[in-house]
């Protein structure tokens, strides 16, 4: 009967969406076969099944390739065609050339699954069988991760491109530490091995939101479409997604902050130490009163004195106040990571804390615990090194323009600030690229004493533009302060000819010579109001284009102010 449905072609495969829910776009669609209606073999599990027992499971397996292919290239679908396959079969020469055929008629980006549900029989030759098929241009990712052992193994030796964690992993993950523990390690994991990590089995927008704190935004489930004929419908994807009013950043400590037991300071001491013994991992507990943090309860002090002599006698009944502690750290939810950072710097018994009180416009909202705070540090520190530019070590464009999208996000006012160095070509070419990039660097190093004591990100876009970027408010004194430590500074790099004359001749870009002033620099000021709704492209275009008008004016800054109402293209940059 099956081999029947497989010779009609009654067999025919279905789509479910992989979507980016950071950008609001379609990844591409996994294929999955389905049988008719009401038959035997509606769903893949019969049919395996059925093919298993009859011993036809690799002329099946061939079957949903060509049916996957054949049917996503007739359709609208967009994006890369994610196709399951036993890995084992990959080994096989008839496949191989089933799969190199397919590959050669076909326009569509495959990604082979290799799911750990199937044992894999000899690795080397799957090794040698994924090495051959890269280099027709498939891809590949690992499917249920998690699920069975050899994930790891896998992992190391296929070097996917995508890993997809197994649905176990992602249900109420919201409720469930220790699955976000697992997860968070898979990410960190995946970053540095230059992995795209996949949620499968979304289904609850609780999963999905906790998913993109832990920094996973590649998604597949029920929530955001069911297996289809049909490609998803894109305004339905927007939908969802807009119900995220905050999308939690890398550099977000949305991402961080967790749940716990909260007690108010007259909680009797009795109902702390049974909460400490009931819960082994329950470090820190913060006391809460009408919203408002005032104190904090950490294991460790609390149970040395509970095992004094007497210690239980005389305080359980008594009051929290009585025992709690109050130096607790205590940071705002919208605070950058580099502030939370310089807390933990500023503190030496940063491990004794164990855990960050988070509030949110003054009112308590979670803890952070230490150890993730920091590991988090290091991998945005890591992230920024990797991106940074070579030559100042100022973080690069990515990083910029994560600290654009993160304000953005947080619908709060906030600035850029775009540099850029006047009459540097004509330096460049009379002092020489060495001399040249020791100015740049000299500048660099300027920009982050003036700018990062105010907690402002300063960034290297590249050659010699630079950014800053801080929030609310820009304090305008700080261009008086760099402008007066420029003027005195930049002499030091000329020689004495050139300061009596304050010119220099060089070549110009229509290949004359002529005089130049002394180096000087110009900014663009682009105040941002809240709840705006630019992208950071957006944002970067309007300074790019106000660093353009600042170089025309004789004082060297133009400026503007955006309202909540500006773009498209934020009203042709601000005219």
């Amino acid at each position: 009967m099956l081999e029947n449905a497989i010779d009609t072609g009654s067999l025919f495969s279905v789509y479910q969406p992989i979507v980016d829910t950071y950008r609001g776009a379609i990844i591409g669609n996994e294929s999955l076969i389905r049988g008719p209606r009401d038959s035997a073999f509606e769903l893949p599990a019969a049919i395996f099944s059925a093919a298993d027992e009859l011993g036809i499971r690799r002329g099946l397996e061939c079957y949903c390739l060509r049916s996957a292919v054949g049917s996503y290239q007739k359709s609208e679908f967009n994006g890369l065609l994610f196709i399951n396959i036993n890995p084992n079969f990959l080994s096989n020469d008839d496949v191989f050339r089933e799969l190199a055929a397919l590959q050669k008629n076909s326009s569509t980006p495959i990604v082979l699954e290799l799911s750990e549900q199937h044992p894999v029989e000899n690795i080397l030759q799957l090794k040698k069988a994924t090495n051959r098929l890269r280099n027709l241009g498939f891809r590949f990712a690992i499917d249920d991760l998690g699920a069975g052992h050899s994930s790891m193994m896998l992992w190391a030796e296929i070097r996917p491109e995508f890993i997809k964690i197994d649905r176990y992993f992602i249900s109420e993950i919201h409720k469930n530490p220790y699955k976000r523990e697992f997860v968070q390690h898979i990410v960190t994991l995946a970053k540095n091995l230059h992995a795209t990590v996949i949620a499968e089995g979304i289904e609850t927008i609780q999963e999905l939101r906790q998913l993109q704190k832990i920094g996973i935004f590649a998604m597949q489930g029920f929530l955001i479409g069911r297996p289809a004929l049909q490609p998803l419908n894109t305004e339905l994807l927007e939908a969802l997604l807009a119900e995220e009013n905050h999308l939690d950043r890398y550099n977000s400590l949305h991402a961080l902050v967790e749940d716990t037991t909260v007690v108010t300071s007259s909680r009797r001491i009795s109902d702390i130490l049974d909460y400490f013994q009931q819960n082994n991992r329950l470090v820190a507990i913060p006391v809460v009163d009408n919203e408002q943090i005032t104190g904090i309860i950490r294991r460790g002090q609390f149970m040395e004195l509970m095992s004094s002599n007497f210690g239980r006698a005389l305080y359980a009944s008594k009051p929290v106040s009585l025992v709690m502690q109050t130096n607790g750290l205590i940071i705002d939810i919208n605070a950058p990571l580099e502030q939370a950072s310089a807390l933990l710097t500023e503190h030496e018994d940063t491990l004794d804390q164990h855990v960050l009180l988070i509030q949110k416009n003054g009112k308590y909202c979670g803890v952070i615990a230490v150890p993730s705070l920091l590991r988090r540090i290091t991998e945005f520190r890591i992230q920024n090194a990797r991106y940074a530019n070579p030559l100042t070590l100022l973080p690069g464009n990515v990083p910029i323009n994560q600290q654009i999208d993160l304000h953005i996000t947080n619908q709060h006012a906030f600035f850029v600030l775009y540099f850029d160095l006047n009459n540097f070509k004509p330096y460049n070419d009379i002092y020489g690229y060495h001399q040249g990039d020791t100015v740049i660097q000299w500048f660099a190093q300027m920009l982050h004493e003036v700018f990062t004591e105010q907690n402002y990100f300063v960034g290297h876009v590249g050659g010699d533009d630079f950014i800053v970027i801080g929030d609310k408010n820009f304090n305008k004194q700080l261009l008086d302060v760099l402008k007066n430590k420029f003027l005195e500074e930049i002499q030091g790099f000329y020689r004495q000819e050139h300061l009596e004359s304050n010119t220099i001749l060089a070549r110009a870009r229509n290949g004359r010579f002529q005089n130049f002033p002394i180096l000087d620099y110009s900014v663009g000021i682009v105040e941002v109001s809240p709840n705006s709704i630019f992208s950071h492209q957006e944002v970067s275009s309007l300074a790019a284009d106000l660093k353009r008008k600042a170089k025309a004016n004789p004082k060297g800054i133009a400026q503007c102010k955006t309202t909540s109402a500006d773009t498209p293209t934020v009203r042709k940059a601000m005219n």
